[in-house]
């Protein structure tokens, strides 16, 4: 045995047969497969207008009869509406069952003391009882309350009652299921003098409409606007049940959804289990009613008469004899294909191509352990190469990461001595100056020096103080201390825009006398926002500052405006502004676009940040060219999110 398998592994010839004889095998069962599966594709839409031509035809039966129904009781319905007598009445009742076979009964009933020597009430009724036909006036009872006069009554026109046993009204009864077509009578002036309401058997209909059975186990069902049956070949569901009543305890998903289509007037088909059998189902409403029809046939006879197996199976076998020749040939090439895989992935190799794979083969033949092997090589080779590219692309990126770092703390360094040299100087030009000048007027003495001269240099004094203070109380603000206690500090309370603007005005042209600060405002002076006083004044005063200094102080401008949300403060002055490229960077903490001006380069950011923790914003207008023009908005009420509920 293991001789005989040895020699098939290394045997082509062999090989080939036992392909060739596998195909065959193979083809053969697929071939039956298709042919049913081709045939059930083909013949299966044609099965199912097939089958809805078998219930179109049936319900057309069903039509019919009931369109002879309504024409019989329409004909003698204008027959008694003028000759409405009670025997007139009681004639017509018995020659409609008597000229029609199709109608089972008919019951002519007027309206209370209609005929006064009758009584409250009076009521023709025939019957058909096999071959014998009964006319009598009913017995009195209330039949102004059953459907079959009631609805008529009610709707003013002819209308269709829902079938129902016939076991309980009147002196006579049908005895068996029926179904009414109901009509109002109308005698003078348009007025109801009574009903007309003609019977016919639900076993009549069900009959007419089964007479052709289109296939050999289907079957009709009838349902009513509720999904009641009036129709199933199990007898005992016919008007006991309802297409929604649970089979065995269970509820089916098909049953349900073909129950809602039939009662809401839908037509089409739809495939579903019955009792274990898969079945077509076609329905559609009956016409002139709110009854639905549908028609249920297994799909095993509904496809029975469409199957053509034996001119599917001839031309499969032919495509499988062509398919048969080409794995053949498919099949010789394929077993030298691995020696020339292996020519071309060692010419890639050469060419400095080593990511391309080659396919493992069948480890049970040389060429193929010899393919494997080669495969495994290609595969070493390849994660080794990928591994050092790897490592050299994690060594650049580390590199790079590694500049970027010594990058940034030179910078960072830079900015340090900058900031502490910058420092210096910013706070011994103004120490030096309140030094001197407060030297000169201690060695003035009492009224040694004019009047005037003491003013300006008091003057000076002041303003290099308010300098000093000005940046002493940055550099506090920029700490981490300065920046928690700003947050705690914040206290919410009424303020005034206008009362903020001017006391920042006046300020402002405390220290710069010269610049001229304009304020135009909208809002009333008993205007008032719930802010916090202290930091909204120092962010209004810091950037009146930086106009003042930094314009041609000449025309300084300051408009306060107002939504139901938000006050806008804008300062505008005219000069030689700020430039494109430094734009983006004033509000970046010791930034500062000229080394020789005064400054730590601190006093927009911390203004901007002073506007933030108070709930609004302060952006720079790029596009204003006559200068510089901040807009700063902060809320009408303190944000209840943000700082001032820390």
């Amino acid at each position: 045995m293991r001789k005989l398998i040895g020699h098939i592994r290394n045997s082509l010839p062999t090989k080939i047969s036992l392909s060739m004889f596998c195909i065959v095998l193979l083809v053969f069962i697929l071939a039956n497969g298709v042919s049913m599966a081709l045939s059930q594709h083909h013949f299966h839409p044609v099965a199912m207008n097939s089958a809805r031509k078998a219930l179109n035809t049936a319900v057309a039966r069903a039509e019919r009869y009931l369109r002879s129904v309504e024409n019989a009781t329409n004909i003698t319905a204008w027959i008694a509406e003028n000759k409405f007598r009670p025997d007139s009445l009681m004639v017509l009742s018995r020659r409609i069952v008597e000229q029609n076979g199709f109608i089972s009964g008919c019951s002519i009933s007027a309206q209370p003391y209609v005929f006064p020597q009758e009584g409250r009430y009076f009521s023709a009724y025939t019957v058909r009882k096999g071959e014998e036909i009964f006319t009598v006036r009913e017995d009195d009872y209330e039949y102004f309350d059953y459907d079959w006069y009631s609805k008529a009554a009610s709707a003013g026109h002819a209308v269709w009652i829902d079938p129902f046993m016939d076991d309980n009204e009147g002196s006579l009864s049908a005895g068996h299921v029926i179904a009414s077509y109901c009509r109002p009578l109308y005698g003078r002036n348009n007025r109801l003098v009574g009903v007309i309401s003609t019977d016919f058997s639900l076993p009549e209909l069900s009959r007419a409409m089964s007479s052709e059975k289109p296939y050999r186990n289907s079957y009709f069902i009838l349902l009513g606007h509720d999904g009641l049956y009036f129709d199933h070949p199990d007898t005992t569901r016919i008007l006991t049940s309802t297409i929604f009543d649970p089979t065995d305890g269970h509820y089916f998903s098909d049953k349900l959804a073909l129950g809602r289509n039939m009662i809401t007037g839908k037509s089409g088909t739809m495939h579903a289990d019955v009792a274990g059998v898969h079945c077509l189902i076609c329905y559609e409403p009956v016409p002139g009613t709110n009854w639905s029809a549908a028609l249920v046939s297994p799909e095993k006879d509904v496809l029975l008469r469409y199957r053509l197996l034996d001119i599917s199976i001839l031309l499969i076998v032919f495509f499988a004899l062509l398919f048969i020749l080409f794995i053949c040939r498919r099949t010789v090439v394929r077993a030298f294909a691995p020696m020339t895989l292996l020519e071309r992935q060692a010419r890639l190799i050469t060419d400095g191509d080593y990511f391309s794979q080659m396919p493992p083969g069948n480890p049970n033949s040389v060429i193929g352990t010899l393919q494997n092997s080669f495969a495994y090589m290609q595969e070493v080779l390849r994660n080794d190469i990928i591994e050092i590219n790897k490592k050299t692309e994690d060594l650049a990126r580390h590199n790079d990461e590694l500049e970027k770092a010594t990058a940034a703390l030179e910078e960072a360094l830079r900015r340090r001595c900058d900031f502490v040299s910058n420092m210096t100087h910013q706070i011994r030009t103004p120490l030096n100056l309140v030094m001197g000048f407060a030297q000169l007027l201690r060695d003035s003495g009492d009224g040694a020096m004019p009047p005037q001269e003491s003013r300006r240099i008091i003057h000076v004094i002041d303003y290099n103080a308010m300098i000093l203070r000005r940046m002493s109380l940055m550099l506090y603000d920029s700490s981490d201390r300065g920046y928690h206690d700003e947050i705690v500090s914040l206290a919410p309370a009424p303020v005034s825009p206008n009362e903020v603007a001017r006391e920042c005005i006046g300020y402002t042209n405390r220290y710069f006398p010269d610049a001229a600060v304009k304020l135009e405002t909208s809002l009333e002076d008993s205007f008032t926002i719930v802010s916090d006083h202290l930091y909204l004044m120092r962010s209004i005063r810091e950037i009146l500052y930086n106009s003042a200094k930094y314009s041609d102080g000449q025309n300084i401008s300051l408009h306060v405006s107002a939504n139901k949300t938000r006050v806008r403060f804008v300062f505008e002055d005219t000069g030689k502004g700020i430039n494109e490229g430094n734009q983006e960077s004033i509000f970046n903490p010791f930034y500062k676009w000229d080394s020789f001006s005064e400054g730590l380069g601190i006093g927009l950011p911390l203004t901007k940040r002073h506007v933030i923790l108070l709930g609004g914003t302060l952006e720079l207008d790029s596009d204003y060219r006559k200068g510089c023009r901040f807009i700063m908005e902060i809320p009408v009420e303190a944000p209840t999110d943000g700082p001032y509920g820390i």
